[in-house]
């Protein structure tokens, strides 16, 4: 029962993952779409470099942000992969104590 509750958990927090990563890859999208409002500006070539670092930074730490979600996402499928196996190790074990016989009989 106890791995039932964990799979349907690790879904759940695959999926919301997902869309994190979603919306971080939109933000991504506007955060460059602004860069390059920034760049054809006709502000002074100072604003525009203080803007463009502002931009670039924050662009950067979405970037990590990103990573993050697929690399959570990566090792929750990893751990999938592996339940199968903790249950047929589970179904051997108790198999192995149905064949045990009783030496003082």
């Amino acid at each position: 029962m106890n791995i039932s509750s964990v799979s349907s958990t690790t879904t759940t927090q695959a999926s919301t993952s997902s869309s994190d990563a979603s919306s971080l890859e939109s933000q991504e999208a506007s955060l460059k779409a602004q860069l390059s409002q920034v760049n054809a500006s006709k502000d002074s070539e100072d604003i525009k470099n203080s803007k463009t670092q502002v931009i670039e930074a924050k662009i950067q730490q979405i970037e990590a942000q990103i990573q993050q979600k697929q690399a959570i996402k990566t090792g929750q499928a990893s751990t999938e992969q592996l339940k199968p196996s903790t249950d047929n190790n589970k179904k051997s074990s108790k198999s192995d104590t149905d064949n045990i016989i009783d030496v003082f009989a």
